[in-house]
């Protein structure tokens, strides 16, 4: 009698144990997914962040054209703020900062009243807040787990792009400025040209990054996204070159500037797209 209570308790044990296996890798792929819904959100505040700045910083220097898009860039990113996407980040304290400072940050924008090197420096502040929240997020949630080939993973390549899309941003919000003031400073063309270096050092390293992922499922799409990036980062590096960083009297306007530089910044954003899309719709092999 006493072997069969003893391999009854046995077989107990071990249904306790695979139901538990079973269980936890369940939450670990519903904690992924939801992972992943939220970085695709927070890479759309930084986004709409980043244009933010340079919009600002341009009516800030005088482009009042562009203060209708500033308004409905406010308005979208309240909109973002309010969503309900953005519950589960009520507990980081990073998303706490960001939702205290916009309002008032917003406001100075509306208002005029920081100079255009400060409004600069508060957006960018902010937004390096986020690409840190942004890297908390995907350790909570799991998302190294998530490789697209035996070494690269998803976690990495999402914050690497992030980063070089922020350098572009940045680029984007002090050329911006330049154009609606007429006139290239000393102090911008020194930051640009720092800028313009790390651009292209940067992109580059992001590129080989990108070219040595194995994964046939994404060679084609990367490949094809890569040489897009390549190019419009050249175009806008001629641009900064050729028509901002000159002496005397400025003729490119902020707007052609800002559309030139957000393409470059698409196009990188663009290879978050493909790999954050591919861990979407197969992470649950990937794990």
């Amino acid at each position: 009698m006493y072997p069969l209570i003893i391999g009854g308790v046995v077989a107990t044990c071990m249904l306790l144990i695979i139901y538990n296996l079973i269980s936890e890798r369940h939450q670990l792929k519903l904690r992924i997914k939801q992972g992943i819904l939220l970085t695709s959100y927070l890479r759309s505040v930084v986004d709409h962040c980043q244009k933010h700045r340079g919009t600002s910083n341009a009516v800030v220097s005088g482009n009042n054209k562009l203060l209708p898009q500033m308004i409905q860039l406010q308005n979208d990113i309240d909109n973002l703020i309010d969503s309900e996407m953005s519950q589960p980040l009520s507990d980081f304290p990073q998303w706490q900062s960001f939702i205290e400072h916009w309002p008032r940050l917003k406001q100075h924008a509306l208002a005029k009243d920081l100079s255009p090197q400060n409004i600069v420096r508060q957006h960018s502040l902010m937004i390096d807040g986020q690409l840190m929240l942004l890297d908390d997020v995907m350790r909570a949630y799991d998302l190294h787990h998530l490789m697209l080939d035996s070494c690269t993973r998803v976690s990495e390549i999402c914050i690497d792009t992030l980063r070089v899309a922020e350098t572009l941003g940045y680029t984007r919000a002090i050329g911006s400025g330049v154009c609606a003031r007429g006139s290239c400073l000393a102090a911008d063309r020194i930051l640009l040209e720092f800028l313009r270096i790390s651009v292209k050092t940067t992109s580059e390293r992001l590129l080989s990054e990108v070219k040595l992922i194995n994964n046939n499922d994404l060679n084609s799409s990367l490949e094809t996204s890569s040489k897009a990036v390549r190019q419009q980062i050249d175009a806008l590096l001629n641009m900064v070159d050729k028509r901002v960083l000159q002496r005397g009297q400025l003729k490119l306007d902020s707007h052609e500037y800002f559309n030139l530089s957000t393409r470059a910044i698409d196009e990188v954003l663009n290879i978050f797209s493909i790999v954050i899309q591919y861990a979407s719709q197969n992470h649950t092999r990937m794990i």
